[in-house]
């Protein structure tokens, strides 16, 4: 059976790219389109992205995103255009104060550093992916979080789902493919500061993703992350958590998408 599903990235070639996750956001949706599944991605609108080069369309429904979350009020909206050669569609979530300013290091500063806000921003990011939702008039069954950008999604469509029933038949497939030891969520920062969330307080982004996704997918990719992240308790004493490895001989990374082809029937 064919599936609808929403690929959420923060980087995607040739829009905006500085690691592996970039590469695999474009072979893994383009397969899996090419398998009949109705796939949708989204990453967010850096400030440096042409629109005119890439033809980025305004979409009335996505023009005004308004929504709430525990008493606070939110807006964004979203742009659409399509993944050059191709017919995947791609929407760009735009919100000028998380994402206008960035530099072409997505995450860094130019010293090389994580951005102090990268949780501020990219929680408000995946909160506004599921948000925005009911504006595209479509919910996806399957939603894969590439990367820790997107390690929140599990959680928020699990606390979003006891008010939207139409987000409780949706499944999570997390990605990650690094340790990002310094990527820790702290609640205090969190974008709505509430005070609720302290009971996932000080965990890694990483884990975050594993302990709430339906399931997770760690790519070893000329690397051995899986043998650091397995040693980790969430990691450890997770049901829904295999590993797989990748080289350079592995086209279009057929084992990735095989493996996710996998999780989907599964879940």
């Amino acid at each position: 059976m064919k599936k609808k599903i929403f690929y959420i990235n923060s980087e995607m070639n040739p829009f905006a790219s500085v690691s592996f996750q970039g590469k695999i956001s474009v072979d893994i949706p383009l397969n899996l389109q090419n398998k009949g599944n109705d796939v949708r991605c989204l990453m967010p609108k850096y400030g440096f992205i042409s629109e005119r080069k890439y033809i980025l369309r305004e979409v009335i429904r996505l023009k005004q995103i308004l929504f709430s979350f525990e008493d606070k009020d939110f807006d964004c909206s979203a742009k659409s255009a399509f993944l050059p050669n191709s017919r995947l569609q791609v929407y760009f979530l735009e919100n000028e104060d998380k994402f206008g300013d960035l530099n072409n290091l997505l995450f860094k500063s130019k010293n090389g550093r994580y951005l102090v806000d990268n949780d501020v921003r990219f929680s408000f990011y995946s909160l506004a992916a599921i948000k925005m939702l009911p504006n595209l008039f479509w919910y996806p069954d399957i939603i894969i979080c590439n990367g820790w950008t997107s390690a929140l999604v599990p959680y928020l469509i699990k606390k979003l789902s006891l008010v939207d029933k139409n987000l409780s038949k949706i499944k999570t497939i997390f990605l990650t493919d690094s340790i990002n030891k310094d990527l820790v969520f702290d609640y205090k920062n969190f974008f709505i500061n509430d005070e609720t969330l302290d009971d996932i307080d000080a965990y890694n982004l990483n884990q975050l993703g594993c302990m709430f996704a339906n399931k997770t997918i760690i790519i070893n990719n000329e690397n051995n992350i899986s043998g650091h992240l397995m040693k980790t308790k969430i990691f450890k004493n997770s049901k829904t958590c295999t590993s797989i490895s990748l080289d350079d001989s592995d086209k279009n990374y057929l084992t990735l998408l095989n493996e996710i082809e996998d999780a989907i029937k599964s879940i």
